[in-house]
């Protein structure tokens, strides 16, 4: 109950002080560099996000829904990192109706509320990488070599062990109720990426997005989509407008 609570005043604190700007977004076509700092200290993947690590990475807070880039209801703030071991991934997220069904891996796990991570590690190479996680803790990992070569079953052969954890502010798959939202941390091992892509090294770039499906009651659509990268289409898929991770310390 009291992870609950910090974790609700944690969501109420970062939408009251700003931490989800409405405005200073990159204009449509023009990537930013964000830099994925390597982690300072041992990261427990618990979906807590106190490691002193995390204060140090670059919050990504100004997700836009595609292709308007409006702002979304429901706002984000995503934050990555790396070490010689793993990608880190952090994402806050405000959902009034936290609701995830599907316990399979490798499901469509897009028809639940669900936080995706898109990798292009090359703009040169066709491949690139897709990774879900949902309230309920169930994951994706895709790799797919080219881009409409094939269906989702194709790809879903790939496997990344991906370890993730879920913190929920709220009653999942309640509706009668409010919710605050969910947090996702995880960590995505570096070798699961050879050998089609090469671990990556001190300023490396790769292309990359964090996106949302949110499926809400509180929504006059009933969903949105949103995303880190401003895209012109929507389709998240649509990697030449992702932004350029930057692998630093």
């Amino acid at each position: 109950m009291m992870r609950r609570r910090a974790l609700a005043l944690g969501i109420l604190g970062l939408v009251a002080c700003g931490c989800f700007p409405g405005g200073g977004a990159p204009a449509k076509g023009r990537a930013r560099v964000i830099p994925c700092r390597r982690a300072t200290s041992k990261i427990v993947i618990d979906g807590k996000l106190d490691e002193a690590a995390w204060e140090n990475a670059r919050p990504v807070d100004d997700f836009a829904i595609p292709p308007t880039g409006a702002k979304p209801r429901h706002p984000t703030s995503a934050r990555l990192l790396w070490d010689d071991q793993f990608l880190y991934l952090g994402v806050v997220m405000e959902d009034f109706d936290v609701t995830a069904v599907k316990k399979d891996h490798d499901a469509w796990l897009w028809e639940d509320d669900v936080c995706e991570l898109f990798l292009k590690p090359s703009t040169v190479d066709h491949h690139y990488y897709e990774l879900q996680v949902t309230p309920l803790g169930t994951t994706l990992d895709l790799l797919i070599p080219r881009r409409g070569a094939g269906t989702f079953d194709r790809w879903k052969t790939w496997e990344a062990g991906i370890k993730a954890a879920i913190a929920i502010s709220g009653t999942l798959n309640d509706w009668h109720d409010q919710d605050k939202g969910w947090v996702v941390e995880a960590a995505i091992p570096l070798a699961a990426f050879a050998p089609d892509t090469h671990k990556p090294q001190l300023g490396d770039h790769w292309r990359f997005a964090v996106c949302r499906y949110d499926y809400s009651v509180y929504l006059d659509e009933g969903r949105e989509l949103s995303s880190s990268a401003r895209l012109s289409k929507l389709n998240f898929h649509w990697f030449e407008d992702y932004d350029i991770l930057e692998f630093s310390e």
